[in-house]
C-alpha cells in the first residue's frame, strides 16, 4: 500500500505513522511525506497512491520562514485532476470541524475531515476505517480485453492461470493470474467500437489497472503482412470518421498511439527469435512457417469487411496500414483519456486479408499466439514496474 502524508508537524506525522503501522505490516506499505504544498503537488502528479492524508494548513514552500496557509482547495484540485482522483483521502486537522472553511468542497470530492487531538484519539478510528477499506479492495494489476469469447478462451493455452468467470461492475470478467500479478480478462456484450469503449471505460474506472491490453484476431492488408503474422498496434484510428459530400466520402481519421517507452520494448520483442518460437510452440498450421511479429498501423471500424475493394479504400488512409479490426482504437482512445492513465497496447494475429475468402480456419491459432504474446509482455513489464 502506497500512502502519502501531507503534513508539516513532526509530532503529528509520527502519530499518524504509528497508527498506520499498528494496522499494516511495515513491509506491506510505503509511506511518503510531503511537508509543504509545492512538494505535495509534485507527489500527487507523479505517483499513484492508495491513501492520501493531509492537513488543511501547510506552508506553500520549503522556506523555513514560510507562513502556513489554508491549502485544502489546492490539494483537492490537484488530486482530483491527477491519477489519484479515486484515491481514498482523509484530512486530519487540529482545527475544530465547525471552523473548517469550504466544507462543501470536501463533501463534493468525498474527502473525510476529522479533528486531530493528542489527548483524544478518535481521529484514529476514521483513519483505521480508511485503511481497512483499502485492504478489503481487490486490486488488479492489469486488464485484458477480448472482443470474442474464443479470443479469451485462448488464454487456457498460455502460462496464465485462469480463474472463475464472474460479473463485476456489470462487466463479463474472468480472473487471470500472470506470474505473481492479478488481472481480469473482459469481454464486451458485443463486438465493435461502441461496446468496447463502454467496457474499457468501466473497467479502468472500477479497477484502476497499471496496464491494459487487447488480444485476438484481425484482417491483414495484402502485401504488407502474411497470414498469422502478429500485429502490434503502433497507431490506431477509426476509418469511418469523416464527411459525406454528395457521393464522396472525405476522410477525417484521428490517431491514437502507444506510449513511446512501451513501443521501444515491444520493438525489441518483435526482434527476438525466442519470443517468436515461444508463441508458436505446439501449433502446426502451415502459415506459421513464414509468420512473424511486427509493429504496424491498425485501423478499426464497426463493420466486418469481406471486400478487396473496401480494404483498398480504407488502406488509402495510411500507406503502411497493416491490419483492420473492430475494437483496438476504442481501447487506445479510452485509455489515453482516462485520468487513471494506464499504459496500453494491443496485439492481434492475421486470420484473413479482408476479402471474399474470409473464414474462421485460423481463428484458434491466431487467438493463441496473440494471447501468449500478451501474457509474456505483461509478465515482463509488470516485473519491471514493480
Amino acid at each position: 500500500m502506497r500512502i502519502l502524508i501531507i503534513e508539516d508537524q513532526k509530532t503529528k506525522i509520527d502519530a499518524i505513522e504509528e497508527c498506520i503501522l499498528s494496522n499494516i505490516d511495515s513491509e506491506q506499505c510505503r509511506i511518503m511525506v510531503s511537508e509543504n504544498l509545492s512538494d505535495a503537488r509534485r507527489q500527487l502528479i507523479s505517483e499513484p497512491y492508495d491513501l492520501i492524508i493531509f492537513d488543511v494548513y501547510l506552508p506553500a514552500t520549503d522556506d523555513v520562514c514560510a507562513e502556513t496557509i489554508d491549502v485544502s482547495d489546492e490539494i483537492i484540485s490537484e488530486f482530483s485532476k491527477s491519477k489519484n482522483y479515486q484515491t481514498e483521502t482523509i484530512a486530519i486537522t487540529a482545527c475544530e470541524i465547525c471552523d473548517v472553511e469550504n466544507m462543501n468542497r470536501f463533501n463534493e470530492t468525498g474527502v473525510t475531515v476529522v479533528h486531530y487531538s493528542e489527548e483524544d484519539g478518535k481521529w484514529k478510528n476514521s483513519l483505521i476505517l480508511k485503511i481497512k477499506r483499502i485492504m478489503d479492495t481487490v486490486n488488479y494489476d492489469f486488464l485484458i480485453f477480448c472482443a470474442l469469447a474464443k479470443e479469451r478462451s485462448a488464454y487456457s493455452n498460455t502460462d496464465a492461470i485462469l480463474g472463475e468467470l464472474k460479473t463485476l461492475n456489470g462487466l463479463n470478467c474472468q480472473s487471470v493470474k500472470i506470474g505473481s500479478y492479478n488481472g481480469l480478462c473482459i469481454t464486451p456484450a458485443r463486438m465493435g467500437l461502441v461496446h468496447m469503449s463502454i467496457s474499457v471505460a468501466k473497467g479502468i474506472e472500477a479497477f484502476q489497472p497499471k496496464i491494459v491490453a487487447m488480444s485476438g484476431i484481425c484482417a491483414g492488408v495484402e502485401g504488407e503482412v502474411n497470414l498469422l503474422d502478429l500485429i502490434i498496434g503502433d497507431v490506431c484510428w477509426e476509418y469511418q470518421t469523416g464527411k459525406y459530400n454528395g457521393y464522396e466520402f472525405k476522410q477525417e481519421p484521428y490517431q491514437a498511439k502507444i506510449n513511446h517507452q512501451i513501443r521501444n520494448e515491444l520493438v525489441q520483442l518483435t526482434e527476438s527469435e525466442d519470443v517468436i518460437i515461444d508463441i508458436k510452440k505446439g501449433l502446426y498450421d502451415t502459415e506459421l512457417k513464414d509468420s512473424t511479429i511486427l509493429l504496424g498501423p491498425i485501423s478499426s471500424g464497426s463493420a466486418v469487411i469481406a471486400s478487396e475493394e473496401k480494404m483498398a479504400e480504407i488502406g488509402l488512409q495510411h500507406r503502411k496500414m497493416a491490419g483492420l479490426e473492430m475494437e483496438m482504437y476504442a481501447m487506445y482512445e479510452t485509455a489515453s483519456q482516462s485520468l487513471c492513465d494506464p499504459l496500453y497496447f494491443g496485439a492481434k494475429a492475421v486470420v484473413d486479408l479482408g476479402d471474399s475468402s474470409k473464414g474462421d480456419t485460423l481463428h484458434t491459432t491466431a487467438s493463441t499466439i496473440s494471447a501468449r504474446f500478451v501474457v509474456q509482455y505483461l509478465n515482463d513489464k509488470l516485473s519491471r514496474m514493480s
